[in-house]
């Protein structure tokens, strides 16, 4: 494809900072433990620690909180020139965990309205953010409000303009919506600039009106999806195009701390692998979804979106063991 360099993802979208609950340090003091986190950013780590060029695009406020990301996706070797700072009292999101006893996790959110990631504006998305990418991911939460909608869609037909596969990895957080239908009309414009498309099984219902994985996929497929991904969480995960479809299993990694980052780690592994090659060989993708489902396998082994995030090195050794 014209203009494409090897393994570089280039993400668009949120970037929260995940406050967890720490030590009980009195009866008058609550400790907390931030760390960075949003969909977009931690593909862009978790590329990153498999060796892929990344860069994140999107917004944080001048704030503490915005200095603390900013340098933790720099630490991690993630590009941030796309990175607008938004003035007070526009601040950067927070995202408050709980984590129940099998992984899974509730989030509370703080943000300002509007937030700084929903300041991103179209005149922020420059050709120059996707010239050499492999390909270009988003989500939906950037779609819920403007401008940072049409700055989606700006990077989204840039990225089809300089031939770079878009991938749309839904991650529909129905409390963010008004409701329902107002998801599914910001959903499906981007749903027809997109080569790949991901989704949680749970999501297949109240975007796309049905459970069914195959029925989804056809209706995807239909529109010029090249490639449809259904995550599964412990049951793996779905893999199809019109020549070809299947099947992983998860990996066994032994106690699960925090998904949180998980469906991340299984995206941005998936890509990385499929980024110097064609989406139509059923053993690339095949293999691409299996190291997905591993790195997402090994992203609840810890704490937070990014601690657990894993490198080429250590996928390639769970993949290993089988």
């Amino acid at each position: 494809m014209r203009g494409r360099a090897l393994g570089k993802i280039v993400t668009l979208g949120e970037v929260v900072s995940d406050i967890y609950r720490g030590e009980e340090l009195s009866d008058v003091e609550l400790g907390f433990v931030a760390r960075p986190g949003g969909a977009p950013a931690n593909v862009a780590v978790a590329a990153s620690r498999l060796g892929a060029e990344a860069a994140f695009v999107g917004g944080v406020g001048q704030d503490l909180f915005g200095d603390f990301i900013l340098r933790a996706l720099e630490s991690e070797g993630v590009e941030t020139a796309g990175v607008r700072r938004q003035k007070q009292p526009t601040r950067t999101s927070l995202a408050f965990v709980e984590i129940s006893e099998d992984g899974d996790r509730e989030f509370t959110f703080y943000r300002s309205s509007p937030a700084a990631d929903e300041l991103l504006s179209p005149e922020d998305i420059t050709e120059d953010l996707v010239s050499g990418a492999s390909f270009v991911n988003f989500g939906s939460i950037p779609l819920i409000r403007e401008p940072v909608r049409s700055a989606t869609r700006r990077i989204a037909e840039l990225a089809r303009e300089h031939d770079v596969p878009v991938a749309f990895d839904v991650n529909f957080r129905e409390h963010l919506w008004e409701g329902r239908e107002a998801a599914r009309e910001a959903v499906d414009p981007l749903l027809d600039l997109s080569t790949i498309v991901k989704l949680g099984d749970g999501e297949l219902e109240p975007l796309l009106g049905t459970d069914d994985a195959e029925e989804a996929t056809k209706t995807l497929l239909d529109r010029g999806v090249l490639l449809v991904l259904i995550s599964k969480g412990p049951d793996g995960a779905y893999y199809a195009t019109r020549d070809f479809s299947g099947e992983v299993p998860t990996f066994d990694v032994g106690e699960i701390i925090d998904a949180t980052g998980a469906g991340d780690a299984f995206l941005a592994a998936t890509l990385v692998h499929l980024s110097d090659g064609p989406l139509d060989e059923e053993e690339r993708v095949r293999e691409a979804t299996l190291r997905g489902c591993a790195a997402g396998a090994l992203a609840c082994t810890d704490f937070g979106a990014m601690r657990a995030l894993p490198t080429k090195d250590e996928l390639d050794e769970l993949i290993s063991k089988g």
